[in-house]
C-alpha cells in the first residue's frame, strides 16, 4: 500500500504472519531501505522492492 509521503516514495508492507512494516526509496542514495523492526528475511524484502518497481502496464 502506497503511503503519502512528501519525501520519499514509500509502502506500508502487511504480510500473513508478520508485523507490517515500511519501506522507501531514499531520495539522495536512490534505494530502497526496510524499517529496522521488519522480521522477515531479507531476501524476501527484495522480493517485494522488485515487484513493487516494475512497471506498471
Amino acid at each position: 500500500m502506497r503511503i503519502q509521503d512528501d519525501f520519499h516514495e514509500t509502502y506500508a508492507v502487511v504480510l500473513d504472519g508478520y508485523h507490517s512494516f515500511c519501506i522507501w526509496l531514499d531520495n539522495k542514495s536512490k534505494k530502497w531501505c526496510a524499517s529496522k523492526n521488519a522480521a522477515i528475511d531479507p531476501d524476501a524484502i527484495d522480493e517485494i522492492i522488485n515487484r513493487i518497481s516494475l512497471p506498471v502496464s
